[in-house]
């Protein structure tokens, strides 16, 4: 059992998020040795209601569910030596 929030809303300061910890077992089972039963493909949606009933707005960089989280770039342009 986990206490967890969604967007970082919770009961209070310190719990895990729901998203970060969800993905983290379904991508390591090897480690984790289990599963949690949760429609992963839900996450995103439940974020966006949750942020639309809060208005809270979710962090662009935050893990899973930020709207740049699976974004690339470096923002560095490195020339070559």
């Amino acid at each position: 059992q986990i206490e967890c929030t969604i967007n970082g809303l919770g009961e209070r300061a310190g719990n895990t998020s729901l998203e970060e910890v969800v993905m983290a077992v379904k991508t390591r089972r090897d480690y984790f040795n289990m599963d949690v039963g949760i429609d992963t493909t839900q996450i995103v949606p439940a974020s966006k209601l949750v942020s639309q009933i809060t208005g809270f707005v979710v962090q662009p960089n935050k893990a899973v569910v930020g709207a740049n989280a699976f974004a690339h770039a470096s923002g560095i342009h490195q020339d070559g030596v």
